[in-house]
C-alpha cells in the first residue's frame, strides 16, 4: 500500500506515500522516551471562501471534538491519562494537529488522528457555541484591549494586499451569520489526504509504525493529486505610513514599528531573521543596549514576528511609563534601522549572531513538536527532508554584505508602518 519517495542519505529520516496521496515523514530519535504524531494540513484560513472568512479558524477547536468512536472529552482524557498532550492550530497557510505521547502509545496516537480525519462529529449546537465564544472574545479584545487593537491595525497595513491582511478569525459580524452547513463543508479540506503530510518523530519502531499507518490510513479516501501550491514572493511595501492615536484609558504610551519581511521562499528570509536576532533578541539585542544601558531611559522593548510563507510582519514595540522617555527612544530606534541599511556589521557581530541562531536551531531539533513542524513545512515547500543541512549551510554563508543588502531592502522607510498610541495626559 505504500512505496518509497526519498530518503535523506545524511540522516535516518525517511518518507513514503500511500496510494491515496497521504505523505509520511518518519524521523526517529532514539534518546527520548516520547513520540509526536503530527498531521500537517496544507490548508488554512487563506483557503476560506470570500463569504466564509474565519470559518477554518473554528476547526482549531472543532477538530478536537468527538468522532464516531470517541466522545468529545475522550481524546483529551486518553492523552492525559498517559501524561501526553494534544494540540491543534489553524493558521493562514496550514493547520497542525498533533499528539505528544509516551513512545509506548504511538500506535494509539495514530488511531486518534485517523479518527479525527475520518469521522468527526460536527453538531450545530457545538458550532453555535463556538461561534458565540469567538465573537465575544474578539469583540471584547477589540473593544477594550488597546494593544490588541493596535497590533491588528498595524498588521492589516503591513500585510495590505496579501492573504494575511484579514485577521485569522475573519470578520466578526459575518461570523455570527455563517450557515452551519457551509461550516461543516469546510471539514472536507481537512479530510483530503493528498493535502496532508504526516510526521512521526521521536522513539518508535519503524516497521510497526508503518504497519499501523497502513492499517489506519490506507483505506481512507484521497484525491491523490499532491499538487504543489504556487506561493507568491510578496515584495516590500512602497508607501510609508505614520499615524497617532489617543486613548482615554491608556496606562502607558507605546509605539509600534511594523515592517514587511520576506517570504520563506525568498533567500533573504534567513538574513532577515538574522537582523531580528541582532536587533531584538534579549540575549544580544543591540537596541536593548542602546535604549536601556547607554541611556537613562526606562523603555520596554518587545516584538512580534509572524511565521507565514508568502510574507512576514516584524512589529517592534516600545513602551514607557513616561511619554518623554518614549519620545527620546523613537529616534534611537529609527536611527538604528537606518544605520543597518547604510553600514555593514563587523565580522565579530556577524559571527556572534550566527552562533546563537545555530544553537537555537539545534535546540529546536530536540523539541519533537517544533522539529516535526519544521520538517513538514520544508517538505511542503521543497519536497525534501534535508532541512538541517540546508539551514545550517545557508546560515554559515551569511556575510556582513548579505545583512546590509537585506536591511536596505526591508528596513527602508517606504516599508515601514508606524503607530504612536498616547493617553490623554
Amino acid at each position: 500500500m505504500c512505496f518509497p519517495v526519498e530518503a535523506d542519505s545524511d540522516t535516518n529520516i525517511t518518507t513514503f506515500r500511500l496510494t491515496n496521496g497521504l505523505r509520511i515523514i518518519l524521523a526517529p530519535v532514539d534518546n527520548i522516551e516520547a513520540a509526536c504524531v503530527m498531521l500537517y494540513h496544507l490548508t488554512g484560513a487563506r483557503d476560506d471562501p470570500p463569504d466564509l472568512k474565519g470559518a477554518s479558524y473554528l476547526y482549531q477547536t472543532l477538530m478536537l471534538g468527538g468522532t464516531q468512536n470517541l466522545d468529545p472529552l475522550d481524546r483529551i482524557m486518553f492523552i492525559k491519562k498517559y501524561g501526553g498532550s494534544s494540540n491543534g492550530l489553524v493558521d493562514y497557510d496550514n493547520s497542525i494537529f498533533c499528539q505528544l505521547v509516551p513512545d509506548s502509545e504511538v500506535n494509539n496516537a495514530l488511531w486518534l488522528e485517523s479518527e479525527r480525519i475520518s469521522s468527526l462529529r460536527l453538531e450545530d449546537q457545538s458550532i453555535d457555541i463556538l461561534k458565540d465564544n469567538i465573537y465575544k472574545r474578539y469583540s471584547r479584545l477589540n473593544g477594550a484591549n488597546v494593544h490588541f487593537k493596535a497590533m491588528n491595525w498595524i498588521k492589516s497595513l503591513v500585510f495590505e494586499g496579501t492573504v494575511y491582511q484579514t485577521p485569522i478569525y475573519g470578520n466578526l459580524e459575518q461570523l455570527m451569520g455563517f450557515d452551519n452547513q457551509k461550516i461543516k463543508k469546510i471539514y472536507e479540506n481537512f479530510c483530503d489526504l493528498s493535502d496532508i503530510i504526516m510526521v512521526v518523530s521521536g522513539k518508535f519502531n519503524t516497521t510497526e509504525v508503518k504497519e499501523t499507518i497502513n492499517k489506519r490510513f490506507a483505506g481512507l479516501p484521497g484525491q491523490r493529486k499532491n499538487q504543489k501550491r504556487n506561493y507568491l514572493q510578496v515584495e516590500p511595501r512602497k508607501e510609508y505610513v505614520y499615524r497617532s492615536w489617543t486613548e482615554d484609558t491608556l496606562e502607558q504610551p507605546f509605539v509600534l514599528y511594523g515592517v514587511r519581511g520576506p517570504s520563506k521562499l525568498n533567500p533573504d528570509h534567513i538574513c532577515f531573521d538574522f537582523i531580528r536576532y541582532y536587533l531584538l533578541d534579549k540575549r544580544i539585542s543591540k537596541l536593548e543596549r542602546l535604549l536601556n544601558q547607554r541611556t537613562d531611559l526606562d523603555v520596554n522593548l518587545s516584538y512580534e514576528y509572524t511565521d507565514y510563507i508568502e510574507a512576514n510582519a516584524l512589529v517592534i514595540k516600545l513602551t514607557a511609563i513616561r511619554r518623554l522617555d518614549l519620545e527620546k527612544a523613537k529616534p534611537i530606534l529609527a536611527n538604528e534601522l537606518k544605520t543597518l541599511t547604510e553600514e555593514s556589521l563587523s565580522a565579530d557581530n556577524v559571527k556572534m549572531v550566527k552562533t546563537l541562531m545555530e544553537i537555537d536551531f539545534k535546540k529546536n531539533m530536540m523539541d519533537l513538536k517544533i522539529w516535526g513542524l519544521l520538517l513538514a513545512e520544508n517538505y511542503q515547500l521543497s519536497g525534501g527532508v534535508d532541512l538541517a543541512v540546508k539551514y545550517l549551510k545557508s546560515l554559515r554563508k551569511i556575510t556582513p554584505f548579505d545583512v546590509a543588502r537585506t536591511a536596505k531592502k526591508f528596513l527602508r522607510k517606504e516599508n515601514q508602518v508606524i503607530l504612536n498610541v498616547y493617553g490623554q495626559k
